[in-house]
């Protein structure tokens, strides 16, 4: 626990002297756009008409609020994928990544700490989603209940897995903005953020479920809309806990291997 409140505070007080107002607004504005923009293409282009093959896709649920309740996890999963994906890349620049290599602190709670940290800064930004959607007219009326609240966690939990492999693949290619960026895009088209993935071809699909995005958001958007329960959704909690088993390990054994070949290189 003190390894991850100290990660929290040096990472919370970095932000907070550096760029205090400027990264909150940015924030807050990113998710009120990711709403805005939908909201008058649902208004003014296709004058709130859409087919019922839509309505079957999304379970019933109208247009706005199956944008909303995708871009609000969206939002979630590019700050995880970001903040965690970024975090070994940040302690190379700052030239601090050989003393942490060396220190005998585990990387577990290390990771925990930067995921606490993005996790408080994410709310913000999930928070605007939902006020701004509801504004637009959403139905989130289920979406504090036990059920929401846990595919929630659920969801920043695989984003987490995710996030640790892509931590590894951002020190090793020494990139941090074609990487993330191609994921970012590649997830916001085929995860099912903004349309139903019925309507993409059927190996677009098959790809889209390698990520834990996809079955995070329709579990979201069944409990929210769709007023399921957990255990009605089942297949898609389980599909979740295996993609995310997968990148949790795929994850430690990159990441320890490459830290073993950085240790090397620096002292070899």
């Amino acid at each position: 626990m003190n390894l991850i409140w100290s990660t929290y505070r040096r990472i919370r007080t970095g932000i907070l002297r550096a760029v205090p107002w400027s990264f909150m607004v940015s924030r807050i504005t990113t998710g009120v756009i990711q709403i805005i923009i939908p909201y008058f293409i649902y208004v003014f282009f296709m004058e709130r008409n859409v087919t019922d093959t839509f309505y079957a896709y999304a379970g019933g649920a109208d247009y706005m609020t199956y944008v909303v309740l995708g871009s609000a996890l969206n939002v979630l999963a590019v700050s995880t994928l970001m903040n965690i994906g970024r975090a070994l890349i940040t302690e190379l620049r700052e030239g601090t990544l050989e003393m942490l290599l060396l220190s005998p602190s585990p990387r577990g709670p290390y990771f925990a700490g930067c995921l606490l940290e993005q996790t408080t800064r994410a709310l913000l930004e999930f928070a605007a989603v939902l006020v701004v959607g509801a504004c637009c007219g959403a139905k989130l009326g289920r979406i504090f209940t036990v059920s929401a609240l846990f595919a929630i966690a659920l969801a920043v939990f695989g984003f987490f897995c995710m996030g640790l492999l892509l931590s590894g693949v951002m020190l090793y290619t020494r990139d941090t903005y074609i990487t993330q960026n191609t994921l970012f895009v590649s997830m916001s088209l085929v995860c099912g953020i903004a349309f139903p993935i019925q309507y993409l071809p059927q190996w677009v699909q098959n790809v889209a479920q390698i990520f834990p995005l996809t079955p995070a958001v329709t579990l979201f958007r069944n409990v929210v809309t769709g007023g399921q329960g957990l255990l009605e959704n089942g297949q898609l909690i389980l599909q979740v806990l295996l993609l995310s088993a997968v990148y949790l390990s795929a994850g430690f054994l990159w990441n320890r291997k490459l830290e073993r070949s950085l240790l090397e290189s620096m002292f070899g």
